[in-house]
């Protein structure tokens, strides 16, 4: 429970309310609508579902959880696995953009590339290295065949 406080919500929850509070307070300028309240309502909608998705398969497959101090026994490489490395972290850059869609908020559109950022390093510096040394070569092989954030499209020919 505490990574899950100190991880994604406060990522996705709590920083992003400080700042649409703060958007509020300063009376900084909203930039939506319809449009873009309907797409990013979907776009957190699926993102959810993705992440509830992938935690399911972690458990069930992996026998352990998306959390680092309960991490899988087996290494999970059925889809959405098997499209990206890193469906989870993708789910909540999802669930972030999905945010300023629906709020507008100017303060939520600079965060969402720090956060990103954030992500990308505790993936290359914790994550990935740490994969690497539990499951070895298999992990290795899966690294070189699946993207890490974006499904590959299928070349046309």
């Amino acid at each position: 429970m505490i990574y899950l406080f100190i991880g994604p919500f406060t990522v996705v929850g709590t920083i992003p309310l400080l700042l649409m509070q703060l958007d509020t307070h300063r009376q900084l300028p909203h930039f939506t609508s319809a449009l873009t309240h309907s797409i990013g309502y979907l776009c957190m909608n699926s993102a959810a579902i993705l992440a509830l998705w992938c935690s399911w398969l972690m458990h069930h497959k992996g026998f352990g959880s998306p959390i680092p101090s309960m991490p899988a026994q087996r290494l999970v490489t059925t889809f959405p696995y098997s499209m990206v490395r890193q469906p989870m972290m993708l789910s909540l850059l999802l669930v972030g953009i999905g945010e300023q869609l629906v709020t507008g908020s100017l303060l939520l559109l600079l965060w969402i590339p720090i956060a990103a950022r954030a992500g990308v390093l505790f993936i290359t510096t914790y994550e990935e290295p740490l994969l690497i040394a539990r499951f070895g070569d298999t992990y290795q092989n899966y690294s070189d065949n699946v993207p890490r954030w974006l499904p590959e499209l299928p070349s046309i020919r």
